[in-house]
């Protein structure tokens, strides 16, 4: 009875050897396997996993841009920052957000967004901004360039800044942004982004789209 379990042990386990194309389709298989879950893993790190959304700004709308000694009242940007979070699933949150609008580095209007914004994934969506200023109109040398810029036919361009704080569990970081009110070419053009400084300064652009 012993002799009879010990030859059917060696049937068992010599029968990949007495059948090469299983024993071939095995290896196949596990080769295949080796294969494609490195792959996997990869697009689901992609597909699932966090990548910074693009942004860019336009100013759709704009109030009180008169010279300062004369305007009855303050300038109101309204700002449109478009925010493509399209390349993942994981939706873009900004606990807290603040902009300032600027021309030729003077800045023009602020505001802050407490409540921040969301924006889902695979979406791209828009965030309404209103930035308005403490004063009347605008400095008259601002003004005056400014018109000067129209009346040639120049392109009058706004900076826009756009600080995102709780941002995803990053650190703040700032978005540099150019909108083209008045000339060619109109845009848009993606935001650079740049990290905070220590003490909380934002970290000039290496480059800026313009």
């Amino acid at each position: 009875m012993g002799a009879v379990l010990v030859e059917d042990e060696d049937r068992r386990g010599d029968c990949l050897d007495g059948h090469p194309r299983v024993e071939c389709a095995v290896t196949v298989i596990l080769i295949a396997i080796c294969l494609v879950l490195p792959g996997y893993g990869c697009w689901a790190s992609i597909y699932y996993g966090y990548k910074t959304p693009d942004f860019w700004v336009k100013v759709p709308g704009i109030e009180g841009l008169e010279r300062g000694p004369s305007a009855l009242a303050a300038p109101v940007f309204n700002v449109t920052l478009r925010v493509d979070n399209e390349a993942t699933r994981r939706p873009f949150c900004a606990g807290r957000a603040s902009a300032a609008v600027s021309y030729a580095g003077v800045q023009l209007g602020h505001v802050d967004l407490p409540g921040g914004f969301c924006v889902p994934g695979q979406v791209v969506s828009s965030v309404p901004i209103v930035a308005t200023s403490d004063g009347l109109g605008i400095p008259s040398e601002l003004y005056e360039r400014m018109e000067s810029q129209r009346r040639w036919h120049e392109r009058v361009s706004l900076e826009v800044q756009v600080r995102l704080d709780d941002c995803c569990g990053q650190l703040p970081v700032m978005l540099w942004c150019t909108a083209v009110v008045h000339g060619q070419p109109q845009g848009p053009f993606l935001c650079e982004i740049a990290p905070m400084l220590k003490d909380g300064e934002p970290r000039p652009p290496t480059y800026v789209y313009y």
